[in-house]
């Protein structure tokens, strides 16, 4: 009964976590039934790697004890822990310690490390497992589940989302840049021809990011580069200039270019591009021709 409860805490914990856009990992320590500390993982906010909910907690308890000797204390954590956790745990003379789900990747205290069964520690902390295993299971399962549904990705455009991918550019160019509509969509905005291929950046199943490119010789000239403003921070741009660059190597072109607006340029040069050429006009909007070798 006192294990359900205290790693409810730690579950607790492990969904500040997840609600942080961090590994749903909490853990609480706990000694004669008083919780000393509780943490839950921290690595992408602290840009730390040793932020890890186990380690946070057994620094918080320390300091607490006035002791790095845990040996009186108990850790509850939801998720088996890591390799760097589990020497924290040995360190620190944790006395038991209570898990929820294993973790088959990386679990060092019975996965892929069977802690006690490595010779030459004098001391073993008391391992229980299960407590709360398939609800700290199922957090870390839709946790990775977002991740892969909110990860961008960019693909050839089909029949079925050329309507979408379209409206991107109006949004990005008519819309946000004044571009006449006349101008934007032109004789190449159709999928029947072979010598245009057009790109789109998903997000969670929606277009955000376009770009076509056509063969030119051993060049690749690249147009109509486009992200939406909500989605920019999700660096759209440079995946789509990633993907172009991997068809063109893939292709053996052996040259990349494009007609940059002059705002833009600094983003081109963070991804390999070098100017050229004088400024010019396109569709009343300063531009200036960039290259990259590949």
């Amino acid at each position: 009964m006192e294990h359900q409860k205290f790693m409810q805490v730690a579950y607790e914990e492990a969904k500040i976590a997840y609600a942080k856009g961090e590994v749903p990992v909490g853990a609480v320590i706990v000694r004669n039934g008083e919780i000393l500390a509780k943490a839950h993982n921290l690595r992408e906010s602290l840009q730390r790697a040793s932020a890890h909910a186990e380690i946070l907690a057994i620094d918080e308890a320390s300091t607490h004890l006035k002791t790095w000797n845990l040996s009186e204390c108990t850790l509850y954590v939801t998720v088996e822990p890591c390799q760097m956790c589990t020497g924290a745990v040995m360190q620190a003379h944790l006395g038991t310690i209570v898990y929820g789900a294993k973790e088959p990747n990386s679990g060092s205290i019975e996965s892929i490390l069977k802690i006690k069964e490595i010779v030459g520690y004098n001391h073993y902390p008391y391992i229980v497992n299960g407590i709360m295993e398939e609800e700290s299971k199922e957090l870390m399962v839709n946790f990775f589940k977002d991740r892969r549904e909110e990860t961008v990705k960019v693909k050839r455009i089909t029949e079925e989302t050329f309507a979408a991918y379209l409206e991107v550019r109006k949004e990005v160019f008519v819309k946000e840049q004044n571009v006449d509509l006349s101008l934007e969509i032109d004789e190449y905005d159709v999928l029947d021809n072979e010598n245009v291929v057009h790109i789109g950046a998903f997000y969670k199943g929606d277009v955000v990011g376009t770009a076509r490119y056509f063969k030119n010789n051993d060049t690749m000239k690249i147009g109509r580069v486009a992200v939406l403003k909500s989605h920019r921070h999700l660096k759209v741009g440079s995946k789509l200039m990633a993907y172009t660059e991997t068809q063109a190597r893939n292709n053996g072109f052996k040259r990349m270019e494009l007609g940059a607006q002059v705002s833009a340029v600094p983003f081109y040069e963070h991804n390999g591009y070098a100017k050229y050429g004088d400024i010019f006009l396109d569709a009343d909007i300063d531009h200036i021709m960039m290259e990259k070798l590949i």
